[in-house]
């Protein structure tokens, strides 16, 4: 467990029908996993995404990537840190660890940009950027 309070953990079980037939993750099923830890760090801070959106507002998914360090399992209970690494006036990069008994075995990003009900760009909500402000980790100083 990291003790800075800018980084969120959460943990995971793997379960069967995330795998494939070698019986490790599916390799897409991680962006499930970074999409928790996204969905609970902004939940910690008092933003739900159904909240958002039923205002009109959309956190949509515009750049991801990860990679790959180890195979995770069926069963295997996953923790995955969860940091924000850039806020801009509509977009927030978030970067993620995902961790086997404190081993990493995928890193990974996803950019969200902010946008209105219309699919217009739209600057993040003041509570969003406002929680988010103190928070952020620049990537250099990550690891």
């Amino acid at each position: 467990m990291t003790a800075d309070p800018r980084v969120h953990e959460i943990t995971l079980r793997v379960r069967y029908g995330e795998t494939d037939k070698m019986g490790v993750v599916y390799h897409a099923n991680h962006f499930l996993y970074f999409e928790s830890g996204r969905t609970e760090y902004l939940r910690r801070l008092g933003v739900a995404y159904r909240d958002l959106e039923a205002r009109g507002v959309a956190l949509v998914v515009v750049d991801c990537g990860a990679r790959y360090r180890g195979n995770v399992g069926y069963d295997d209970l996953l923790t995955v840190r969860t940091r924000v690494t850039s806020l801009a006036r509509v977009r927030i990069r978030f970067d993620y660890e995902v961790l086997l008994d404190g081993r990493l075995l995928v890193e990974g990003h996803t950019t969200l940009a902010c946008l209105d009900g219309q699919g217009k760009p739209r600057e993040l909500p003041e509570e969003v950027s406002g929680r988010l402000a103190g928070l952020v980790i620049p990537k250099a100083e990550v690891r």
